[in-house]
C-alpha cells in the first residue's frame, strides 16, 4: 500500500512537468497559419543569407522572412536594438522597409506578411517605411523562389516609402500539419519508459535501504497494480492532451478567423495611426498598409516644463 501511494504521488508530480511539455507541443509556431483546414508554414524561408533583388529604380533590396536581415544596415534612422526585416540600399543611406513580424494573414490575393515601423519616410511626419509581401503558391518553383517588387509608392526610388512584393514559392502552398500527433505518441512512449525506469530504480533503492534486502532480492519486482496504474495514467494523460489541443483549436477559431494568435510582432513603438496616401497603381487588396506603430514621441508641440505646483505646461 505504501509503495502504491508513493507511486501515485510520483505520477502526480511528474504529470505537472509533462503538462508543460504537452502545452508546448500544442502551441502554434510563429510564422505559421491555420486557415479553412489548411496549414501554412513559412519557417523554411528563413535564410542565413538575405534574399537580394532590385527595386523598380535598380536599388538593391535585402529581405529575410520571420527574422532580421543579416546585411549590416547603415544610417536607417531606426534604433540599433530593433530587428529590421528588410531594407533598400539607396544612394546615401539604407531605408528600412519594416521590422520583423511573424504574423501571417490570409487574404483573397494569397498569404500576406506585413512589415511596418521602418525608416522615416522622406518629407513626411509620423510616417514610416512599410511593405506588404504576398506569397503565392507555385509548386513549379524549385527552391525558395525569388521575391519581386511589383509596386512602390511614391514611384521615385529615392522617395519610395511603401513597397509591395510578390513571392512565388512552393513553401506558400498549404500542407498538412506534420509532427503533432506523431510527436505526441513518441513523447508518451518516452514518458512511459522513463516512468518504468523510475519505478525500477526507486523500488530497488527502497528494498536496499529500507527493507535491507541484498542480492537479487533487492531488485524491484513490478506487480500488476503499479503497472495498471501507470497505464491508466498514460491513457489519461493522452486523453487530456487531445482535449487540450481540441479546446485550444476551438478558442483559436473563435478569437480570429485568419490570424495566428501565437505569432507576434516585435516593435518598440507606441501605437499611432498614420494616414497613408493611396497609390493609384495599387489594387484594392494592396491598400492594407495604412497603419503604422510609431515608436518616436511627437515633439512637434515644443518642449514641456513644470511649474512650482508640479503641473506640466507646454
Amino acid at each position: 500500500m505504501l509503495y502504491a501511494n508513493g507511486l501515485s504521488a510520483l505520477l502526480w508530480a511528474i504529470s505537472i512537468f509533462l503538462g508543460f511539455g504537452l502545452m508546448t507541443l500544442a502551441d502554434e509556431t510563429p510564422c505559421t497559419l491555420h486557415h479553412e483546414g489548411n496549414y501554412y508554414n513559412l519557417n523554411s524561408l528563413k535564410a542565413s543569407q538575405d534574399y537580394e533583388f532590385k527595386t523598380q529604380g535598380g536599388h538593391s533590396f535585402y529581405l529575410n522572412v520571420c527574422r532580421r536581415v543579416t546585411t549590416e544596415p547603415w544610417s536607417t534612422g531606426v534604433p540599433d536594438n530593433v530587428d529590421i526585416a528588410g531594407l533598400v540600399r539607396k544612394d546615401q543611406h539604407d531605408f528600412a522597409v519594416g521590422l520583423v513580424n511573424t504574423t501571417l494573414e490570409m487574404r483573397d490575393t494569397g498569404l500576406m506578411l506585413h512589415l511596418s515601423n521602418g525608416s522615416p519616410c522622406p518629407g513626411e511626419d509620423n510616417l514610416y517605411g512599410s511593405s506588404s509581401i504576398r506569397f503565392l503558391c507555385d509548386a513549379s518553383v524549385y527552391g525558395a523562389g525569388k521575391p519581386v517588387v511589383i509596386s512602390q509608392f511614391p514611384e521615385d526610388d529615392n522617395q519610395a516609402c511603401q513597397y509591395t512584393v510578390e513571392w512565388r514559392t512552393h513553401f506558400a502552398c498549404p500542407t498538412g500539419q506534420r509532427g503533432l500527433i506523431s510527436g505526441l505518441i513518441v513523447f508518451l512512449v518516452i514518458t512511459m519508459m522513463i516512468l518504468l525506469m523510475l519505478l525500477v530504480v526507486s523500488g530497488t533503492l527502497y528494498n536496499h535501504f529500507v527493507l535491507r534486502k541484498r542480492g537479487f532480492d533487492q531488485l524491484a519486482r513490478l506487480s500488476k497494480v503499479p503497472l495498471l496504474e501507470l497505464v491508466d495514467f498514460c491513457m489519461e494523460l493522452f486523453r487530456s492532451a487531445v482535449g487540450n489541443i481540441r479546446s485550444s483549436g476551438n478558442r483559436w477559431a473563435r478569437s480570429t478567423r485568419d490570424l495566428n494568435p501565437a505569432s507576434h510582432q516585435w516593435s518598440s513603438r507606441d501605437e499611432e495611426q498614420a494616414m497613408m496616401v493611396a497609390d493609384p497603381l495599387e489594387d484594392d487588396h494592396d491598400r492594407e498598409l495604412r497603419d503604422t506603430n510609431v515608436w518616436r514621441n511627437d515633439t512637434a508641440d515644443g518642449p514641456q516644463c513644470t511649474d512650482d505646483m508640479g503641473t506640466i505646461r507646454s
